[in-house]
């Protein structure tokens, strides 16, 4: 059912807890069995338990695990905050996926604020990261270094990753990431494709539809003074999308290091969604803005990213016991 425009409010607030951006360092967390077992078992649902062990690789299940922690403790925080929600235990927030992955909590809400709560994840090397919006369709992706050596090699080649990945930059993408490697070097020229590899990515996932989308379709500007971007799709430039790109650990007066993963947070309307299964665009209170109102939208200021602990998304009710079974609070 259409909802009027502006009819919930348009306030965008940077400091509303369900405007979010979390990052956990999972390479720096070394859980014993126990404290692993004990995430799995007493705060995950059995299915994505089962998920999580299916991996091979321990970082590989520590970022499955934080991941769907991290999804589960905002779902948390937005119950705590809506009417008639509160109480709900953490394995039993009810997180669905649409058809191309992007994962979304299923119960619609009631929260002063956030008419349309949704967030994404994304987790490569050393970090998982969150961000979740309350009026805008939201997706995010980190791009790290390692990724990129493993796909051109041990030394870095450009040229050879523009080779690979020919089908999902335009020529215009591959010819800025070219020059930028011809003029300032080929580690210059890795993190702009970076860049542009996290941009597309936050991209499809912010509307739901994963690599059902011919990336190519997508052509980025980067705005490298203000760490944003400009999307064209199908060679229209849409305005009524944002994007902020940035670099962590902090990148201190420019200077980057071999270290440095870039993230995308992509905010957008809902009439991007793609729902196959029709579940994802119910949660949405708020359908249709005003020009004005949502221009409003994209310019608020976005949260500061905010490095968190494995710990710090454990419910207070269970912190106890993560500690007794060789978990840390902080």
């Amino acid at each position: 059912m259409p909802h009027p425009e502006d009819a919930v409010g348009t306030d965008v607030s940077s400091t509303h807890p369900l405007r979010a951006r979390w990052i956990v360092d999972v390479a720096r967390w070394r859980p014993t069995e126990r404290e692993f077992d004990f995430i799995l078992n007493e705060l995950l649902p059995e299915h994505e338990s089962l998920a999580v062990r299916r991996f091979h690789r321990e970082d590989d299940r520590k970022r499955a695990c934080v991941s769907r922690l991290m999804q589960r403790a905002i779902a948390l925080r937005a119950c705590a905050l809506s009417i008639g929600a509160r109480g709900t235990a953490m394995r039993d927030v009810d997180i669905r996926r649409t058809k191309g992955a992007k994962p979304f909590h299923a119960t619609v809400l009631e929260v002063t604020g956030a008419p349309n709560f949704n967030f994404n994840v994304s987790h490569e090397g050393d970090y998982v990261v969150l961000a979740s919006e309350t009026h805008a369709v939201v997706g995010v992706d980190v791009a790290a270094p390692g990724q990129v050596r493993r796909i051109g090699g041990l030394e870095r080649d450009v040229g050879r990753l523009l080779e690979t990945f020919s089908s999902v930059l335009t020529d215009r993408e591959r010819e800025r990431i070219s020059a930028t490697a011809s003029t300032n070097g080929e580690r210059a020229g890795e993190e702009l494709f970076r860049k542009h590899w996290s941009l597309k990515e936050s991209h499809v996932k912010a509307i739901g539809v994963g690599l059902g989308m011919d990336l190519k379709r997508c052509e980025f500007d980067i705005d490298a003074a203000t760490s944003t971007a400009s999307v064209a799709v199908d060679g229209v430039t849409r305005s009524d999308w944002a994007f902020h790109i940035e670099g962590f650990p902090p990148v201190v007066d420019g200077a980057t290091t071999e270290e440095t993963h870039w993230i995308t947070v992509s905010r957008g309307p809902y009439e991007d969604i793609v729902d196959a299964h029709g579940e994802f665009t119910t949660v949405f209170s708020q359908r249709s803005f005003s020009e004005d109102a949502w221009r409003d939208v994209l310019a608020a200021p976005a949260p500061k990213w905010e490095l968190m602990t494995v710990g710090d998304l454990i419910p207070d009710q269970f912190r106890d016991a993560f500690e007794s079974h060789g978990g840390v609070i902080f």
